[in-house]
């Protein structure tokens, strides 16, 4: 979690710390892009790093547009090949 969290921060993402899951929310809102599946789509295609979108879990879907979801209950080796990836957002 915290090396994750680190990361994010690292690259200009803003981290919510989680409290008890393996999911970590990041504030987007900052980086222009128009929603969290623009976003999402970008992280994907260009950085080669995955995140959810979670406007989906949402009633209101504009409650989550500005936030991605990671997951970091990966391998220490995957999580540093996502960080080295996520670099690229510098």
């Amino acid at each position: 979690r915290d090396f994750l969290a680190d990361v994010l921060a690292e690259v200009g993402l803003k981290p919510l710390m989680p409290q008890g899951t393996y999911f970590m929310m990041a504030d987007i809102s900052h980086l222009g892009f128009p929603d969290d599946v623009a976003f999402c789509r970008y992280l994907t295609r260009e950085v080669g790093v995955t995140a959810i979108p979670p406007s989906a879990f949402y009633s209101d879907p504009a409650d989550g547009a500005k936030l991605v979801r990671f997951a970091f209950c990966k391998t220490r080796s995957v999580l540093e090949e996502g960080a080295r990836r996520l670099m690229k957002l510098k």
